[in-house]
């Protein structure tokens, strides 16, 4: 399950011309993808989430972002990678022609699809990829139990 946590505003009528956002989000976001920027709204990054070999694991695109200012924890089955990219403030002005740069807080969370040991999670950040290996726990066999009597 993903749920980026974004706050997001209204678009305005000519971009969500259906009523309620749902078909417009699929327009704005893919015909409109600066829309976000523009307003100034958070960012949040790019999850590849799969099991290999027993373990679940997850690489975060975060580039720009130190490693201190990460945090990932895992609570009742809900894993949460957020953390901050300060914005840089330059001493003169400059007459940018272009800034695609986004900056801020950002917070990411998905279920788990199973139970993982936390005490055995490994967690590597490197060239802006954050890096998770979580075990799975081991499920108990089902015992089949013989009726006396």
């Amino acid at each position: 399950m993903n749920m980026p946590l974004i706050k997001r505003e209204r678009r305005p009528w000519w971009v969500s011309p259906w009523g309620d956002e749902a078909l417009g989000d699929v327009w704005s976001d893919r015909l409109f993808p600066v829309w976000q920027r523009m307003k100034g709204e958070e960012w949040v990054p790019t999850f590849n989430f799969f099991e290999e070999e027993g373990n679940y694991k997850l690489e975060a695109e975060i580039p720009g972002v130190n490693k201190e200012d990460i945090s990932v924890t895992i609570d009742k089955g809900v894993l949460t990678v957020s953390g901050k990219k300060e914005s840089q403030v330059e001493e003169k002005k400059a007459n940018y022609y272009l800034k695609e740069s986004s900056y801020g807080a950002f917070s990411r969370s998905l279920r788990l699809p199973g139970e993982v040991d936390e005490g055995k999670v490994q967690a590597s950040f490197q060239n802006g990829v954050l890096k998770l290996t979580m075990p799975q726990k081991k499920t108990t066999e089902t015992k089949q139990i013989k009726i006396e009597g």
